[in-house]
């Protein structure tokens, strides 16, 4: 029962960006407004999300994580609803932000309460289980978007999701209880803040799980970004088959997720994390040369994506837990600055998609071949895969314990 409804309050964030993605169109009609103004909602988000992450986590050291995520979720039921009723790009842009601080209450104390309650190797195991709930979300969201869209129009879109958020807090508040106890929150002071913050990004091997992590996290906004252009523009996918199309990456991912949950009892997280890593750098430097020569046409694109977007069932489950092991009395804070980290890269590919675009698949699949060779390059160059002695967790410092003693591989 935990992993199903900590997976429901992980989709949250992914129904707000898919769900109306087939509406973009439909909304810049209806308002009057240039197609850009209104992706730019999607970009608000994105940056609302990030930072959002860095108010709330540290919140959510210091006052508990229900404390910090009941409210996210009645922010997300009344932000939906008022964009609903949106008039203008400025408005609905607006809201959107707020709409994303929202979010970003709920899914900075997903991780955090895992870590509070399961050693490393465990925790790993429910995030990845958890990954594999809401991996539904993503699947049937553009597909039921274009479905609600067509039959009760684009503001329908946001009232479904404000009636998601209303059952994910019956359920949040019914099933879930405080992870965190008093004796190991954290003060919020200022000083106490930075330091927090400043521990995690000077923590190289941790640094090395979270950029591995957010690059490839970069490459998913690219092809987000680039993709509906690519299939439906260049290649002539109709608008109702591009759902289809962005679903098989999803069922690609929950494939690789499961073989993830089952591998975890044979190889070490690391050993896992490296594969994720190693597999997507292969897949975007085979879907750069696709694009570059035209090799296989649509599913010389496609079959690559597939393989790239598939790989986060290694790399999410397993970064985290491997980067949250070391800041057990700061997990909300850490899980805050490595959401910003992925966010703020998955906004800016986002853009770079946006500015490079040339009427071809080129800079798509060059920004996500980037970011898979960075993903691979980050986790071996910054010591992510060595075992050096390093393991001191910089929370140590302060009285506080892992719940499972660190250990060499």
């Amino acid at each position: 029962m935990l992993v199903v409804v900590l997976g429901i309050l992980t989709c949250l964030g992914p129904m707000a960006i898919d769900l109306y993605l087939p509406a973009l169109p439909a909304i810049a009609k209806a308002m009057g407004e240039p197609l850009g103004r209104i992706q730019l909602t999607l970009s608000a988000y994105t940056v609302g999300f990030a930072l959002g992450q860095i108010v709330f986590g540290p919140l959510s050291d210091r006052f508990g994580r229900m404390k910090v995520m009941l409210p996210g979720i009645i922010g997300y039921v009344l932000t939906n609803f008022l964009a609903s009723l949106a008039d203008t790009a400025v408005e609905l842009i607006a809201i959107r932000v707020l709409q994303a601080f929202s979010g970003a209450a709920i899914m900075v104390c997903i991780p955090a309460m895992v870590r509070d309650m399961f050693p490393r190797k465990e925790c790993a195991r429910i995030l990845s289980s958890i990954l594999l709930v809401m991996t539904v979300a993503p699947l049937v969201a553009p597909i039921l978007g274009g479905q609600i869209l067509k039959f009760f129009g684009w503001p329908s879109l946001f009232l479904f999701l404000s009636l998601l958020g209303g059952l994910a807090f019956i359920l949040a508040f019914t099933r879930l209880r405080e992870s965190l106890p008093e004796d190991n929150r954290s003060p919020m002071k200022p000083a106490d803040l930075g330091r927090a913050y400043w521990n995690i990004v000077s923590h190289r091997k941790a640094m090395s799980y979270i950029l591995a992590h957010g690059f490839f996290f970069g490459g998913m906004f690219a092809f987000i970004s680039g993709s509906p252009f690519v299939y439906i523009e260049l290649f002539g996918v109709s608008a109702d088959n591009y759902g289809y199309l962005f679903a098989l990456n999803v069922v690609m991912l929950g494939i690789c997720n499961m073989i993830n949950l089952r591998m975890m009892g044979r190889f070490e997280l690391k050993s896992l994390l490296l594969f994720g890593c190693g597999m997507a750098c292969l897949a975007g430097v085979i879907l750069l040369l696709n694009a570059w020569t035209g090799f296989g046409g649509l599913f010389g694109i496609v079959v690559p994506c597939m393989l790239f977007m598939g790989m986060i069932g290694f790399t999410g489950p397993n970064s985290n837990a491997l980067a949250l092991e070391y800041f057990p009395k700061t997990a909300g804070t850490a899980n805050a600055a490595a959401g910003v980290i992925r966010f703020g890269i998955g906004g800016i590919t986002a853009g770079l998609a946006g500015m490079l675009h040339d009427g071809t698949a080129v800079p798509m699949t060059a920004i996500m071949a980037g970011c898979g060779v960075l993903s691979l390059a980050v986790l071996v160059l910054m010591g992510g895969l060595r075992n050096d002695g390093s393991e001191e967790t910089p929370d140590d410092h302060e009285g506080e314990h892992t719940a499972e003693p660190l250990k060499a591989a």
